[in-house]
């Protein structure tokens, strides 16, 4: 697959370079990416929301960049979706950043402070616009019940449950397996921690809701990391530990999540999940894009970032935002209702304006 990339690449770089009608049409014949890049208005860019960085390193930064390059080469529209913006670790990936910013027609952020980050690197005019993420247009499945710790049955969702989402990539550590992110927080202890609190305090079920799957092993699984979780509860806990084991897709799982009272998540769309549907939700940050995401809503201080909090003051704050959770919710619905609006005026005005 990578050296079909590679393909495309090249030939768009030949397409760019060689401006000859025949070899241009070749090339459109032969590599059917091109072939429909000509016949394409607008190309959306999003990478995920988080990854226009080199937070994950410089080689995952490079290889989502490939495509990028190659709807430019070819001259289309290209319009960077809301995302963040930023950090950038190394010179290489911010001279990139700046490049591919400053030959997109419209560039959108989802936060402000990568707005300014992005609105740094534009060219001189160009203005970097603010939207809401686009995940918060997307509809959930009505789910009222789901397929829990491998059971060959469904079972109902309880109404306000405590949903926790776990991020395998923060429980192992990174790519590395050594605090990549440089964190202050002991992700494992105190989830463990947290979860044995979170049950004493409330009489149901535990929902652990993964929300990037993989295999036993791997350091971005979700479910993987949610096992050992629980696993790592006293027993007479375990047995009121829910993990999510079905073969759900956003959507669904969106919806299971609407059936949560609270939530922890420490992904950014699960998170997402949450606070466009009015759910109180916490947010156990590994990077600046939480902080910006939840501000969108009027949730800032709602952030715990794992950075710059240890243990205890990151679990003496979560306890005390799950008092304060049904106060929240109903400002938290409104401005989940605006920033909707505001999604979707956004993209009415980009998909009508004058194509180029």
């Amino acid at each position: 697959m990578r050296y079909q990339l590679f393909v495309i690449v090249f030939g768009s770089l030949l397409y760019r370079l060689l401006p000859v009608a025949a070899v241009r049409r070749w090339l459109a014949s032969a590599i059917p990416w091109i072939g429909s890049l000509e016949k394409t208005d607008l190309v959306g860019d999003v990478r995920g929301g988080d990854s226009f960085s080199d937070i994950y390193g410089l080689k995952r930064f490079l290889i989502a960049t490939l495509p990028v390059l190659s709807v430019i080469w070819v001259k289309r529209r290209l319009v960077l979706f809301p995302q963040t913006y930023g950090p950038f670790k190394s010179r290489t990936s911010r001279w990139i950043a700046r490049w591919i910013i400053r030959h997109a027609t419209t560039v959108i952020a989802r936060d402000k402070a990568s707005q300014a980050v992005a609105q740094s690197l534009a060219k001189p005019g160009q203005e970097v616009l603010l939207s809401p993420d686009v995940a918060f247009a997307l509809h959930a499945d009505k789910m009222e019940s789901a397929l829990f710790n491998s059971e060959a049955q469904p079972q109902p969702i309880p109404e306000n449950a405590i949903g926790l989402n776990v991020n395998g990539l923060m429980y192992n550590g990174g790519y590395t397996g050594k605090n990549m992110f440089g964190l202050k927080l002991d992700y494992r202890t105190f989830l463990t921690a947290l979860a044995t609190e979170l049950l004493v305090h409330h009489p149901g079920p535990l929902l652990l809701v993964p929300h990037t799957y993989a295999p036993a092993g791997d350091v971005e699984s979700d479910n993987d990391a949610s096992r050992l979780l629980k696993e790592s509860l006293p027993p007479a806990l375990q047995a009121r530990v829910w993990i999510v084991t079905g073969d759900y897709d956003c959507h669904q799982l969106k919806g299971i999540i609407a059936r949560c009272g609270f939530f922890v998540g420490s992904r950014m769309h699960s998170c997402i999940a949450a606070l466009s549907q009015g759910v109180p939700c916490v947010g156990v940050a590994y990077s600046m894009k939480f902080r910006g995401v939840f501000e969108s809503v009027g949730m800032t201080d709602w952030v715990l970032d794992g950075r710059t909090l240890n243990n205890d003051a990151a679990y003496h704050a979560l306890l005390k935002l799950f008092t304060l959770r049904a106060e929240n919710q109903l400002e938290l619905a409104n401005h989940a209702s605006r920033s909707k609006q505001r999604l979707a005026a956004i993209f009415t005005s980009l998909l009508s304006a004058p194509r180029t």
